[in-house]
């Protein structure tokens, strides 16, 4: 997956064969990524994030539920951050089975996290400092289905169905050291473009701030070719 804008950012995402219960499914998702501010024209900071993944499926008297625990490694020129994520969230996450006739209007989606994180100086190991954000959320509205078109994307030309919503993210309240900081939302206008012939978002254009940032999905690679993709030389 590859974005441009003023964060440009290259990743990619291996996920294992879920295994499944009677009343939810489980996976793991490693994901490896290099992001940078354009602007600054810097070395890229490296991610290395491994997800715990639990789903719920919807019932008729409750929303589908997913549940998430991760371990985040970042390095740049001068840190390295670590830390943990857990989330907590329902709704509609995924287009597949979905009723995506034109005109209709999904179910939105909100998700709560606690992250906690500390940073290092990168070449002594000396603690630096930590910051925790218990109530960081994640809303989506309803999702408004337009009409199918043929559009260019990195895997070709491709007939996809836009989605079209807004996603609101908050840090909440950002305690660092002794000092609690108070954070503004960011408040995103998104269009997922999702090709039923891939079952997947192949390109998602972002508005924020009146600026634009495309987001391509490049490859999908089977799971038995999950190693090698991962493996790859950078």
């Amino acid at each position: 997956m590859e974005s441009d804008g003023a964060m440009p950012m290259s990743r990619t995402g291996i996920q294992s064969p879920p295994t499944e219960s009677a009343r939810s499914c489980h996976t793991t998702v490693q994901i490896h990524s290099k992001s940078a501010l354009a602007a600054l024209m810097g070395p890229p900071i490296i991610t290395e994030q491994d997800d715990q993944i639990t789903i719920t499926p919807p019932s008729p008297t409750s929303p589908a539920r997913i549940e998430g625990h991760a371990v985040v490694n970042a390095r740049g020129p001068y840190a390295r951050l670590y830390g943990t994520t857990t989330s907590l969230g329902e709704g509609v996450f995924n287009y597949a089975d979905q009723d995506l006739r034109e005109g209709v209007t999904l179910a939105s989606e909100y998700v709560e996290s606690s992250l906690s994180f500390t940073l290092y100086a990168r070449d002594s190991g000396e603690e630096i400092g930590t910051f925790y954000a218990p109530h960081a959320t994640l809303s989506v509205s309803g999702r408004h289905v337009g009409r199918r078109q043929t559009i260019e994307t990195a895997m070709g030309r491709k007939e996809c169905v836009p989605i079209t919503y807004e996603r609101r993210t908050w840090t909440g309240p950002l305690q660092i050291l002794d000092e609690t900081l108070n954070t503004d939302p960011h408040i995103m206008q998104v269009t997922d473009w999702y090709c039923p012939s891939e079952g997947f978002v192949l390109r998602t254009d972002v508005v924020e701030n009146g600026k634009t940032q495309r987001i391509d999905t490049t490859e999908i690679t089977p799971l038995h070719g999950a190693k090698e993709v991962l493996s790859a030389p950078e």
